[in-house]
């Protein structure tokens, strides 16, 4: 039986990348670097990062890089139309960050009406959170019955979640993570840290 890697599971994304790119988005998105990399923020399935967070070596303008489009590597065990959906909701706030539009509020989890006005004109149906805005996306009927005829490739391998053995000792540090980047700190007391790259406060993960 052949084994997917990593490396085929990112070319399956930059494929579906393309394909909506031209479809939803007029082919007005930059590629991004896109990334699959553990679950740092407790429950996020993907993310978009607000700066562009890879540079060419080449390159001596700050200005030139790339955003990230990050898909966590434990909930591609998800069926692939949810897959897809996260995609476009990033893509969507990909669109957002070039057209120099705000978003988000809260480090970036509050998603407010530009989001929500961004994505509905993208194959999104977007539908409220009482803590966290207009987040919760799903495909909307025309987007999901394109990718059905157009777009395959499900995703046959997932990151499995850490098993906590039995007797293990608990933990008597907390951690801190940008809701950004996803950088970690822990510290043994209650602390206020700030990312240095982001200039977001960490959050304490629970």
């Amino acid at each position: 039986m052949k084994i997917d890697s990593l490396q085929s599971i990112i070319e399956k994304l930059e494929n579906l990348f393309s394909k909506f790119n031209k479809q939803f988005f007029n082919d007005e998105l930059q590629k991004p670097i896109i990334t699959v990399s553990p679950d740092t923020t407790s429950g996020a399935y993907g993310w978009c990062t607000s700066w562009k967070a890879w540079k060419n070596k080449k390159s001596d303008d700050e200005k030139d890089g790339y955003y990230e489009i990050n898909m966590c590597a434990e909930y591609l065990s998800r069926p692939f139309l949810e897959i897809c959906c996260t995609l476009i909701h990033e893509m969507v706030h990909l669109l957002n960050l070039q057209n120099d539009v705000q978003d988000t509020s809260r480090s970036g989890k509050y998603h407010n009406k530009k989001y929500k006005e961004a994505a509905e004109q993208h194959g999104l149906y977007v539908e409220k959170d009482s803590k966290y805005g207009w987040c919760n996306t799903t495909l909307a009927p025309p987007t999901q019955s394109w990718i059905e005829q157009n777009c395959s490739g499900e995703f046959n391998i997932y990151r499995n979640k850490p098993i906590k053995l039995p007797g293990a000792r608990k933990q008597s540090t907390r951690k801190y993570v940008c809701p950004c980047c996803g950088m970690i700190v822990r510290a043994t007391k209650e602390v206020r840290i700030i990312c240095a790259d982001c200039g977001i406060q960490l959050e304490e993960e629970i």
